[in-house]
C-alpha cells in the first residue's frame, strides 16, 4: 500500500481540527479583508504539507514534475531574470521569487490534501462552506449599508482610518460614507470562492437537500456580486455560468477550448486594444467610466509594448517606468483620463506583453494552458466546477488588478486548494495522479 493510501486508511491526523479551522477562517477573513490572503495561504499550505510529511508521505509524492509545474517555475525564473533589464529590479526579483514559492507551495499542498482522511476532508469542506457563507453575508451587509461595519472600524481604530478622503466621505475627522468600489476586492474574493463552494456542497450533500442548498449558496454569493460595482466579477459570473454546462456536457472539448482561449488572449490583446481605441470607445457613454478609462490605458500600454517587444520592461516595472516620465501625459478632448499606462495594465494578457515581452508571454501561455489541461485529471464531477473556476480567474484578471499584486496572487493561489479540498470527496481510493500528470492511473 502506498503512503498516500495508508494515510487515507489510518486515523484522522492530529492536525484535523487545525485544518478545519483554517478552511473556515480563510474564506471568511480574506473576504472581510482581502489583504489577509498572503497570511492564510502559507499557513494552510504548510499545515497540509507538514501533516502529510508526518504521515510519512515522501516529498517526491508531494512535488511531482509535470508540464504545469515546470511552466510556472519557468515563468517565475524568467521574471527573476528580467531584473537584469527591469526598470524596478527589486520588484522583479521579489515578485518572481514569490511566484516561485507560491507555485511549489500550492502543488505540494494540493497533493497533501489527497492524503487526508475522508472524514477530515468532509469536515474541512463543511467548514469552508460555513466560512464562505458568512463571508457572503458580511459583504452583502457592507454593500447595502455603505460599509457600516468598515466605517465603524475606521472610526474606532486610528490605524484603520484613511489618511486621505479618496473613495470615502469624511466629516469632522470621521468616515461618514464609502464608495461601493471600495469593496471590489471583497467581491472578487467571493467570486473566487463560488465554484469551490458549490462543488463542496455537491460533495457533502445528496438528493433534494443538495439541490436546495446549492441554489441558496449560489444566491448568497451571486447577490453581492450583482449589487456591487465590480464589473469584472459580474462578467466573470455570467461567463462561468455559460462554461459550467458546456464542461458538464462536453468536458474534454471545453477544457481544450479554454486552453486555446487562454493562448488566444495573448495573441489578440494588442490588436483588440488598438481597435477599441481607434473606434473611440473611450467616448461611448453606454460604457462605465472605468471601462472607458481602461480603453485609454490599454491602448497607450499596447503602444509602449512595441518599444520593448522581445523582453519587455521587466516584471512589475510599469509603475517605475511611469514615474520616470517627465512630460505631463496628454488629455485630448473627450478623454476620461490622460493617456498613460497607469500603475499597471488592468489586464493580465497586456501586462504580460508590456513587462515580460514575447519570450515571457510564450512561457506564460504554455504554463496557463498546461494548468487548464490538468482539469481532466480531476474526478468527473469536479471538472465542470474547475473549468468555471478557471474562467472566473481569467475574466477577473483580464479586466481588473495588476497580476503582481501580492494579495491577488495569494487569493488566486488559494482557489486550487479550495477546489482540491472539495474534489477529494469524489476521488476513489485507486484513483491516483501519475508523475507525468497526463491521465489518472485508474483510467
Amino acid at each position: 500500500m502506498s503512503s498516500s493510501a495508508a494515510g487515507r486508511a489510518g486515523q484522522p491526523p492530529k492536525s484535523a481540527p487545525l485544518i478545519s479551522t483554517l478552511f473556515f477562517l480563510a474564506p471568511l477573513a480574506t473576504a472581510v479583508a482581502p489583504r489577509l490572503a498572503p497570511f492564510f495561504l502559507p499557513i494552510i499550505g504548510l499545515v497540509l504539507i507538514v501533516g502529510a510529511l508526518r504521515r510519512r508521505v515522501a516529498w517526491r509524492e508531494l512535488v511531482q514534475p509535470n508540464t504545469a509545474l515546470i511552466g510556472l517555475v519557468s515563468v517565475a525564473l524568467y521574471a527573476i531574470l528580467s531584473a537584469t533589464w527591469a526598470a524596478d529590479q527589486s520588484e522583479a526579483v521579489t515578485k518572481g521569487a514569490m511566484l516561485l514559492g507560491i507555485t511549489f507551495l500550492v502543488f505540494a499542498a494540493t497533493a497533501a490534501l489527497a492524503t487526508l482522511d475522508e472524514r477530515q476532508v468532509r469536515r474541512a469542506s463543511i467548514a469552508f462552506l460555513v466560512g464562505a457563507s458568512l463571508a457572503a453575508i458580511f459583504v452583502t451587509i457592507e454593500l447595502l449599508t455603505d460599509g457600516a461595519v468598515t466605517r465603524a472600524a475606521m472610526n474606532s481604530i486610528s490605524l484603520l482610518k484613511p489618511e486621505r478622503a479618496k473613495h470615502v466621505k469624511m466629516s469632522k475627522g470621521l468616515v461618514t460614507k464609502m464608495n461601493l468600489s471600495e469593496f471590489n476586492q471583497n467581491v472578487a474574493m467571493l467570486s473566487l470562492q463560488l465554484w469551490p463552494g458549490l462543488l463542496a456542497l455537491r460533495a457533502v450533500e445528496a438528493g433534494a437537500r443538495r439541490i436546495v442548498l446549492m441554489i441558496l449558496f449560489f444566491l448568497l454569493v451571486a447577490v453581492p456580486i450583482a449589487i456591487s460595482e465590480h464589473d469584472s466579477s459580474q462578467v466573470a459570473l455570467i461567463v462561468s455560468l455559460l462554461v459550467l454546462p458546456l464542461a458538464r456536457r462536453w468536458p474534454r472539448p471545453t477544457v481544450r477550448g479554454l486552453a486555446i482561449a487562454w493562448c488566444l488572449g495573448f495573441v489578440l490583446v494588442l490588436p483588440l486594444d488598438f481597435l477599441s481605441y481607434k473606434a473611440e470607445l473611450y467616448r461611448a457613454s453606454w460604457l462605465p467610466s472605468s471601462a472607458r478609462a481602461r480603453i485609454i490605458i490599454w491602448e497607450y500600454t499596447a503602444e509602449r509594448t512595441l518599444d520593448h517587444p522581445w523582453l519587455g520592461i521587466g516584471a512589475d516595472s510599469t509603475a517605475a517606468v511611469k514615474a520616470q516620465r517627465v512630460t505631463q501625459p496628454e488629455k485630448p478632448k473627450g478623454y476620461v483620463i490622460r493617456r498613460t499606462t497607469g500603475q499597471h495594465a488592468h489586464d493580465l494578457f497586456l501586462q504580460a506583453w508590456y513587462e515580460l515581452g514575447l519570450f515571457g508571454v510564450i512561457l506564460l501561455a504554455i504554463a496557463g494552458a498546461a494548468m487548464v489541461l490538468r482539469i481532466p485529471l480531476l474526478p468527473r464531477e469536479a471538472q465542470p466546477f474547475a473549468a468555471a473556476c478557471f474562467t472566473t480567474f481569467v475574466t477577473i484578471a483580464a479586466f481588473a488588478w495588476g497580476i503582481w499584486q501580492v494579495w491577488l496572487m495569494c487569493a488566486v493561489a488559494l482557489m486550487p486548494l479550495y477546489m482540491a479540498m472539495a474534489a477529494a470527496r469524489f476521488r476513489t481510493p485507486r484513483e491516483e495522479l501519475p508523475p507525468d500528470g497526463t491521465t489518472p492511473a485508474s483510467r
